[in-house]
């Protein structure tokens, strides 16, 4: 409140010969809560046992109290208060009522007659915009009655939030005997108020309650108890998940808010346990300890990085602790579920200075790694209140985890695989990860001099090992791209293979750490034997000249001429327009990747394209549909490639049809079982069209003979336990 109150007082003695003051109240203007008020004329007469206000008006907008009447010790003496869409906040500021928040814009009239014997005083008002604890109620009417015998204020209220919502507010204040007791009967009453309690960890708080409340006590000491069945929802703030409760009972006895096994519902249906209690001093200094026992529950769900290094949506099924006092600690003990993915900034400013996970040289040739770090400070959610977080993530091949790798050309690395991670999070401070992630399935998009992308497939069993930093932690990764429809002719081998084409797969070794990776390729030729494999190596000098090959098949879908060819025939097309003809259809294929991709979105199958020029250009290309996918709760594991080749030789195409069929005996798939056809023709080692095939396939992991033929299941659980522990 400040401003200036500008009045001129006169003291005599009136007729009856008592001393009087006449105050005559100036126009003035007054700012309460940052809003000016205007005070018109009027006139205020005074002596002993009598009062006398001609017309006293404030008023700011629409807003205005006035006041009129007499005061004496006559009943019939009355003075009258006169309101008009007042803030209820101004009243209780000026009678220094904070207790509990209350809001609105109160109309009315109020009564107080003899004042200076028996006094009485009676209000009817109406508060529209009703708040309680910032929570809203509607249209409040009250009946509000002095009564003289208890010295206390008697409140007769119903609060009108709709046809279906009403609230009834029934007891009374005494400013004389510092006490407070209303009861509250609930009827479809918003519980928005409930965020003023919880706006450390909750948001969007918002719903219905059916019950009774009681806010009683001193009123430095007030507390609120009763049972209400609510049906509403609210977001957690640091895990961004909503939740919806149905039905379910909110117990409050002094001091404490009980959740007494409340099913919390995400927005997929899937459901949890919530148990503990929100813990108040009075309704102020707020802590709480709440528990969820989650079934397939929405545990984490943020949509993009914002401030932070990681981003993702995690379906769980475990246990979560949420304890609050000054801080918010989290506490997750959980196995991921179908569905989930967690996304990680590996492409961070601070952990790779170019935001490069490899090095393309203009010249294809070589390739390496960026190695210089530089320290810039991370980026974090920020927010008033410190969120610490503790993970332990019981990782498993359903859900899946990416690493952006090149912020610019979006390049991912995707993998799917198992292993137990503890991480530990702080709003305004580190993240670090700690455990042995070992890959299932995954696949690293890479993008090559900004034109070419090409999908390469992560091999089972690569490790990433965390230590702290995930930017330091330890690589063992391989992955694999295949070539197809490679020409050697290319090699300078022989004139034998001038004509024969085969399948490359590009291998991508992975080691170092994220800040400082270590990469490189090799080659790997399934489907011709050792001692052809051996020829084209022989031609192939050194690391640096694999990379070379390697590159120029991703990019161009060849063999890199070292020189030229003096075998070659006369009508033969030359290199330069064979390296085009293999870029369009490379380049064509990867649009064409995209196009399906951007159509076809099921995470459990994946369809591609692929077409590749052999030593004669389009005259003998392959053309090819490629599709993998998983059936039978991932069981069930299809890979095949279907198409034909153009061959000027030959007076009909040759059909391309490879496929391999795996179904997992064992969910672990350490046993299976396999069908494959094989397309041979086109291979220079083969007479038969095809090769059929069916096998078992048994894997298991061993360090020792004794792991070999031992129960390796019971000390993988004597593992893990010892790393929860």
């Amino acid at each position: 409140m400040s401003g200036q109150l500008n009045t001129i007082m006169q003291l005599y003695r009136n007729l009856q010969n008592q001393p009087e003051a006449h105050v005559r109240i100036q126009p003035s203007h007054i700012i309460l809560n940052n809003s000016t008020w205007n005070m018109e004329p009027s006139d205020i007469l005074y002596h002993e046992n009598y009062l006398l206000v001609d017309h006293f008006n404030i008023h700011h907008g629409q807003q205005h109290i006035i006041i009129d009447g007499t005061a004496s010790r006559h009943p019939q003496d009355s003075l009258v208060a006169d309101l008009n869409e007042v803030e209820v906040g101004y009243i209780l500021d000026l009678v220094d009522f904070h207790s509990v928040e209350f809001a609105g814009r109160a109309s009315g009239r109020a009564c107080a007659t003899s004042l200076f014997s028996r006094f009485d005083a009676s209000a009817d008002l109406r508060v529209d915009e009703f708040r309680f604890e910032n929570g809203r109620l509607g249209i409040l009417h009250a009946k509000v009655d002095w009564n003289q015998e208890l010295e206390q204020i008697d409140i007769h209220a119903i609060a009108d939030d709709g046809p279906d919502s009403k609230t009834l507010v029934n007891g009374y204040v005494s400013p004389t005997h510092n006490t407070i007791d209303l009861n509250i009967d609930a009827n479809n009453t918003s519980i928005e108020f409930l965020h003023n309690f919880t706006k450390t960890f909750l948001s969007s708080v918002g719903g219905q309650a059916n019950g009774h409340a009681r806010v009683a006590g001193t009123l430095d000491n007030i507390n609120l108890t009763g049972q209400l069945v609510v049906d509403g929802q609210a977001t957690v703030t640091p895990l961004n998940t909503t939740y919806e409760l149905r039905n379910d009972t909110v117990y409050m006895v002094p001091d404490e808010i009980e959740l007494r096994h409340i099913i919390v519902i995400d927005r997929d249906g899937h459901e949890g346990i919530l148990h503990g209690g929100i813990h108040h001093q009075h309704l102020t200094n707020m802590s709480f300890d709440l528990y969820v026992d989650a079934d397939n529950l929405l545990a984490y769900d943020f949509t993009d990085f914002g401030e932070s290094s990681f981003y993702g949506t995690v379906y769980a099924s475990g246990s979560v602790a949420i304890q609050g006092r000054d801080d918010i600690n989290i506490t997750c003990n959980v196995t991921p579920q179908l569905g989930s993915t967690f996304v990680y900034n590996a492409a961070s400013p601070g952990a790779i200075s170019k935001q490069e996970f490899i090095e393309w040289e203009d010249s294809l040739i070589s390739t390496g790694a960026t190695s210089t770090a530089v320290q810039t400070p991370a980026r974090y959610r920020a927010d008033d209140t410190d969120i610490y977080i503790n993970f332990l993530v019981n990782c498993t091949p359903d859900a899946t985890l990416r690493l952006l790798m090149d912020a610019n050309t979006k390049d991912y690395i995707t993998l799917n695989g198992e292993g137990a991670i503890r991480a530990t999070y702080h709003n305004k401070g580190p993240f670090n990860m700690f455990g042995t992630y070992t890959v299932d399935r995954g696949t690293y998009g890479i993008t090559i001099q900004n034109i070419i992308k090409k999908n390469f497939t992560f091999n089972p069993g690569g490790t990433i090992v965390f230590g702290g930093d995930p930017y330091d932690a330890a690589l063992n990764l391989q992955a694999v791209y295949t070539v197809n429809g490679v020409s050697l002719s290319d090699l300078n081998i022989g004139n034998s293979f001038t004509n024969n084409t085969i399948r490359v797969n590009c291998l991508m070794n992975i080691g170092g750490q994220p800040n400082a990776p270590q990469v490189d390729f090799d080659l790997e030729m399934p489907t011709v034997n050792a001692d052809e494999q051996q020829m084209v190596r022989s031609v192939i000098n050194g690391q640096q000249e694999m990379n070379q090959q390697v590159i120029y098949l991703l990019g161009i879908g060849r063999f890199y001429n070292q020189g030229a060819n003096n075998n070659t025939a006369e009508n033969r097309p030359d290199q330069t327009s064979l390296a085009m003809q293999s870029f369009l259809s490379g380049t064509l294929s990867t649009q064409i990747n995209t196009l399906l991709n951007q159509i076809i979105k099921n995470d459990n199958w994946n369809f591609g394209a692929n077409i590749s020029t052999g030593n004669e250009g389009w005259h003998n290309a392959e053309y090819e549909g490629i599709i993998n996918g998983r059936m039978l709760n991932n069981r069930l594991l299809f890979n095949g490639q279907f198409g034909y080749r153009d061959n000027a030789t030959q007076a009909n195409p040759s059909f391309i049809g490879d496929f391999d069929v795996q179904y997992l005996l064992f969910p672990s798939g350490n046993l299976a079982l396999k069908v494959y056809n094989q397309t041979n023709d086109r291979y220079f080692t083969r007479s038969s069209l095809n090769t059929q095939g069916i096998g078992l396939i048994m894997k298991k992991d061993f360090n020792g003979l004794g792991d070999l033929f031992g129960n390796q299941k019971k000390k993988k659980q004597k593992k893990l336990k010892k790393q929860r522990k």
